[in-house]
């Protein structure tokens, strides 16, 4: 009996090892592309994250930039100092943008990039305010840049900035941990595309390598951008100082010579008055009235001086016994004006007891003389507490001022009435301003002609103090 011989030959070890291995590789290919592909999505979205992070980084140095610029153009007048600044306000809608297009879809980013925007806009608009002012007035453009409020705005861009930072590099840690367990599993499942896998995991870290190089010379830049700030700062607080030694040293050396001609317009009307004719008499009366009027300016900007340099005190405070002492002061040192005072409720607040007495007399004082001339002066006093802080307010129903003429209001001798109608030298409310931004509050007005005027003062809560 014949042997069967089969039709088609029993397929050889080498021929199934061959076609093993192509089975193998064709596997192992297709694993090594789905395993590529997904770790390049995955590195994608490392430096779609980076990219994001770096942009915050980037709104927070310009806006960073745009404050220096306007600081150094408040102190040397030069518009070249505003090129920063003026650059900061046409790249920051399309920071914006881009940083909303990479967040699409991600509504707690959005609603974090949405606070950032908010506030990089608030601290331009403080920024025009002051360029504005700083164009017609730089002792009130100073004012503006010391009164902290640019400061409390970029100090929120930068904490914001640094929360949606955090938030992204706890993302980018996660992401780039992601990262290595898919590379790690397609060397696992990839034995025999090793090699594949080697290139595809070395293009990868190349690119993580990059990417993290690109980080780091942005944490330089902005590192040496924050120690250009903080000499900036100094130099700055710096000047303010030398700014108000001057102003105290050339105040204090102008009595010398006004003493001199008051002393001697005086004596020459006691020894000669006599042989003078009445126009004469009249002219030495009007020097001396002048002399007089100066001495008070000079007096008022020292005391305005003094505010900025004194010392203050934290404590508790009973602030109807403060605004009581304040209401003698001003009925003992002014003429006696049958004013109506009435006080309401006055929420204790912490600050300085002298400063803060000053502030009352000033808005006291200020209250009364513009009222005097009503036949039933009434001046109205309340405070009342907030979520941020006390507010407390002083109403007249004197003769009040016109709103357009505001930005004039606080400013070092600025008055918004007539000298000869009613006295003064226009530095008390500059001197209150400047009291109460110490405080860390802001001062405002409203008013009506010829109806009264409304001062607030507001106070932060500092619930450290016992």
């Amino acid at each position: 009996m014949a042997a069967y011989a089969p039709r088609f030959p029993v397929p050889s070890l080498a021929v199934v090892g061959i076609v093993s291995t192509l089975l193998a590789l064709t596997l192992t290919t297709v694993v090594s592309l789905s395993s590529m592909r997904e770790f390049k999505q995955r590195a994608a979205i490392v430096v779609h994250t980076n990219d994001v992070i770096n942009r915050i980084d980037g709104i927070s140095a310009l806006m960073t930039d745009a404050q220096s610029a306007v600081r150094g153009y408040v102190i040397s007048g030069d518009e070249t100092f505003l090129v920063p600044y003026r650059a900061a306000i046409d790249a920051l809608p399309l920071q914006l943008t881009e940083l909303n297009g990479l967040m699409a879809g991600k509504p707690a980013p959005l609603r974090d990039l949405a606070t950032l925007a908010t506030l990089a806009h608030a601290s331009l608009a403080i920024g025009a305010r002051v360029v504005q002012t700083r164009r017609s007035d730089a002792g009130a453009a100073m004012d503006l840049v010391t009164s902290g409020a640019g400061d409390q705005i970029q100090n929120r861009i930068r904490a914001q900035a640094q929360r949606m930072t955090a938030a992204g590099q706890t993302l980018l840690a996660e992401r780039e941990s992601a990262a290595a367990d898919s590379a790690a599993r397609a060397s696992l499942l990839v034995a025999l595309g090793a090699l594949t896998g080697a290139l595809i995991s070395g293009a990868a870290f190349l690119l993580l390598r990059v990417e993290n190089r690109k980080r780091r010379s942005a944490d330089i830049a902005l590192a040496e951008a924050n120690n250009v700030l903080m000499q900036r700062a100094c130099q700055l607080e710096a000047t303010n100082r030398e700014l108000e030694s001057f102003s105290y040293s050339v105040s204090h050396d102008l009595r010398i010579p006004l003493r001199a001609v008051s002393g001697y317009a005086r004596m020459f009307e006691e020894d000669y008055g006599d042989r003078v004719d009445s126009e004469g008499l009249r002219l030495l009366a009007v020097i001396r009235d002048n002399s007089k009027r100066m001495g008070d300016l000079i007096d008022d900007l020292l005391a305005f001086s003094r505010f900025g340099r004194q010392a203050m005190q934290q404590e508790r405070i009973d602030m109807r016994a403060v605004v009581d002492t304040a209401i003698r002061l001003v009925r003992r040192d002014g003429e006696e004006v049958p004013v109506q005072i009435e006080i309401g409720n006055l929420p204790r607040a912490v600050g300085d007891p002298a400063l803060l007495q000053q502030v009352w007399v000033n808005l006291l004082s200020n209250a009364v003389k513009y009222s005097a001339m009503r036949d039933q002066p009434v001046i109205r006093i309340s405070g009342i507490d907030t979520l941020t802080g006390t507010v407390y307010s002083i109403a007249d129903n004197g003769v009040g001022f016109d709103m357009q003429y505001y930005g004039k209001l606080f400013g070092v001798f600025q008055r918004l009435h007539s000298a000869d109608q009613f006295p003064g030298t226009g530095v008390g409310l500059a001197i209150a301003q400047r009291i109460v931004t110490r405080h860390g509050g802001r001062i405002w007005a409203e008013a009506v002609v010829d109806q009264g005027a409304t001062f607030y003062f507001a106070l932060p809560k500092q619930e450290s103090i016992p």
